[in-house]
């Protein structure tokens, strides 16, 4: 099984940014005549051979996302022209069928000096060690269908409109990912008056082709503030629980999260001790 979050973080008194560890892209080169979507990221990696330490260190490397919504053909593939100084296998030819890669803040207009922040993961789909949620496949175990090559891709939008993340899958040594599993959130920053309600927004899309589909999904919201956090709320969906929390006044929408993935957060008076990050997190 394979888990993905999405981070929003909120103020009650001020106005605070969120702050991401993802490395800003600064090939100057311009793709934006191409007709299909086009995302720079760095690929990001840990160096192999490292042995125990605290600190594991990594490589990036420039790596390049052409994306459609449907499968790329040999034909259109050859329409498309990477720069050379981005190593062919660093190049990728993303199936999104959701479109989640194409939304304006991270496709910004040909000229623009900003660039939307993108880091591209190896990713091991694992078995969840939630202990509140059973396990999603019978089994317990993971599917002969996880023996591929698994992406994790962390984006912001321009002016903080959209974080995205998403789970992709590829055949092995093949590059052609498609997302499996998408995660993101419109309210990366959001500022509340205290006593008033308000909403951390999160939705997630699953591929419904996916055999990890058919397993069955959980929602989990932690709270993080200066190193301490806690299990705001958490949502079983094949058994449809929620897990005992401490935190009182927390609530989700169960038929939009059913019918159109709407995961978002509910707290219904802002105090003072909500001001923090929460991380809202998919389990397949």
């Amino acid at each position: 099984m394979s888990d993905i979050s999405t981070i929003c973080k909120i103020s009650i008194i001020a106005f605070a940014f969120l702050i991401y560890s993802i490395m800003r892209v600064t090939n100057e080169h311009n793709l934006s005549y191409l007709q299909f979507p086009v995302l720079e990221c760095w690929f990001v990696q840990e160096k192999p051979g490292h042995v125990g330490g605290f600190s594991v260190p990594t490589s990036q490397e420039k790596s390049l996302m052409f994306i459609r919504t449907e499968a790329f053909s040999e034909e259109s593939r050859s329409e498309l022209h990477p720069p050379a100084d981005i190593s062919p296998s660093r190049i990728y030819y993303v199936t999104d069928p959701a479109g989640s890669f194409c939304s304006a803040a991270l496709n910004p207009p040909k000229g623009s000096v900003n660039k939307p922040k993108c880091e591209i993961n190896p990713f091991m789909p694992h078995a969840s060690m939630v202990r509140w949620a059973s396990a999603l496949t019978d089994s317990a175990q993971s599917p002969v269908y996880l023996q591929a090559d698994w992406f994790s891709v962390a984006a912001q939008g321009l002016d903080e409109q959209l974080t995205l993340s998403n789970v992709m899958r590829a055949p092995s040594a093949s590059k052609e990912p498609k997302v499996i599993l998408s995660v993101s959130s419109k309210t990366p920053v959001v500022r509340s008056r205290l006593g008033e309600a308000f909403l951390l927004d999160c939705g997630f899309w699953v591929d419904l082709s996916s055999p990890v589909h058919g397993s069955g999904f959980s929602i989990e919201w932690h709270y993080q503030f200066r190193g301490e956090g806690w299990l705001v709320l958490a949502y079983d969906g094949k058994n449809d629980q929620f897990a005992e929390t401490s935190e009182t006044g927390a609530d989700i929408d169960i038929p939009g999260l059913y019918e159109t993935g709407n995961a978002s957060l509910i707290l219904e008076e802002a105090q003072v001790r909500h001001s923090g990050t929460y991380i809202c997190t998919v389990y397949l």
